[in-house]
């Protein structure tokens, strides 16, 4: 992956190293609802089903928010790696799990692990990109989430509940590890990070990245209002994309192999969006977030509209591809957003702490949409995106644009520095 048009071997790395924690987080994402459709183990009763359905979105947040700690306190890249010894630990147990009870303990590590290097990822990357990278490189790597889901998914329309899926969930999560192993070994922490912890190494580590521009000084937005506004856009665009992409799937249509179908399909319009949404969001971050929930609203009506029809797959998978699409754009830009608003000395503590709302939330939902009705499902999300919608207008009105700003903050604009003197 290349740096605009300068190549970069240390940023190079750190690209396709989280790169590729992204798509591993894709796979184990998707195994759950893979094991609630019974593509892993047969003879699953309801209660095991919903079970499969709810321990990634009661794990990851878990993991988000303790890692994300540690983050901030000992350095992006020892977490980092910190967190891809869960996941990869949790694939293994899970590639041979043949009982519920091991089948959960691969997905907990896993699920932890994965919850884990995102603030940390996001951070690094966030902090040793230039300015006017950053928006790109943030949505091009959290989609590669989006692709490691529709290529698992894919893997198991084929191949679901034969060791044939179990042999290649392994060894593709394996040669991902490897991959990751090798370009993270050799990029730098983040200097932005050491700089704060009064590192001399950042020095070094700024001039091997080749950082030429940290972005123009900028007060920041009053944190409260911005982490407000951040949950409040996580819960609309998680749970939207979360019910739709894997809960609908096997309450509404079961079936291994049409659960697989379904959610190849939903993952597949958010992949392909994704690079759409990298250079829309570029030019800057107000009004696409904007846009982004204005077309999840629109998409989600029409779905509505066309409600008694929607177990015609030829209707429902166009409209969930199209749904999946404006998820992938509202997703784009939590992703800028959340680790630009706030100082280095907090970012992957608040990274963690935006990411319990939406989490803590999806079980909830996860579990009392499980009896509803397709109509009511759907209304249930139209409500959820006129939520998202609403705020993104908040924020049209009075929050900032973080393209091309310097994310360090000064110190009388930083938010350690607020705290402190409080």
């Amino acid at each position: 992956m290349l740096e605009g048009n300068k190549s970069n071997p240390f940023k190079n790395n750190m690209y396709t190293g989280t790169s590729a924690s992204f798509f591993f987080w894709g796979i184990v994402a998707t195994i759950g609802p893979l094991a609630a459709s019974e593509s892993i183990l047969t003879g699953l009763n309801s209660s095991e089903r919903l079970l499969f359905l709810l321990i990634g979105p009661i794990v990851v947040p878990v993991g988000n928010l303790l890692l994300g700690i540690l983050s901030d306190l000992f350095g992006r890249r020892k977490i980092f790696f910190l967190s891809m010894l869960f996941y990869s630990s949790g694939i293994i147990i899970i590639g041979f799990s043949y009982s519920v009870i091991t089948l959960i303990l691969g997905l907990i590590l896993a699920e932890f692990g994965v919850g884990g290097q995102e603030p940390s990822a996001l951070s690094l990357v966030a902090e040793n990109t230039d300015s006017e990278k950053r928006p790109f490189w943030l949505t091009i790597i959290t989609n590669m989430n989006n692709i490691g889901s529709a290529s698992i998914a894919f893997v198991f329309i084929f191949f679901g509940g034969t060791e044939i899926a179990r042999i290649l969930l392994v060894t593709i999560s394996m040669l991902i590890a490897g991959i990751i192993i090798y370009t993270m070994l050799s990029t730098p922490e983040s200097y932005i990070w050491e700089r704060k912890k009064n590192k001399e190494e950042w020095v070094d580590d700024k001039k091997e990245l080749g950082i030429e521009n940290e972005g123009e000084e900028t007060p920041m937005n009053n944190p409260i209002f911005s982490y407000v506004f951040l949950v409040i856009i996580g819960i609309s665009q998680y749970l939207t994309f979360g019910l739709m992409a894997y809960v609908l799937a096997p309450v509404e249509f079961p079936g291994a192999t049409l659960d697989a179908e379904i959610i190849c399909v939903a993952l597949a319009g958010a992949s392909i969006s994704g690079f759409i949404a990298a250079k829309l969001i570029s030019r800057e971050t107000k009004n696409y977030t904007f846009f982004s929930f204005a077309f999840g609203t629109l998409t989600t009506i029409i779905m509505l509209i066309l409600y008694p029809y929607l177990y015609n797959m030829y209707i429902f998978m166009p409209l969930l591809f199209l749904n999946m699409a404006a998820s992938e754009f509202a997703w784009a830009s939590r992703s800028v957003l959340e680790p630009q608003v706030v100082g280095t000395g907090i970012r992957s503590t608040f990274i963690g702490l935006v990411r319990l709302g939406p989490m803590i939330a999806y079980p909830i939902f996860t579990a009392f949409s499980y009896s509803m009705s397709i109509r009511q499902f759907i209304s249930t999300n139209l409500l959820l995106w006129a939520l998202g919608l609403a705020a993104s207008v908040v924020w049209l009105v009075y929050g900032i644009d973080v393209t091309r700003k310097n994310i360090d903050y000064g110190a009388k604009h930083s938010i350690d520095a607020e705290f402190s003197t409080k």
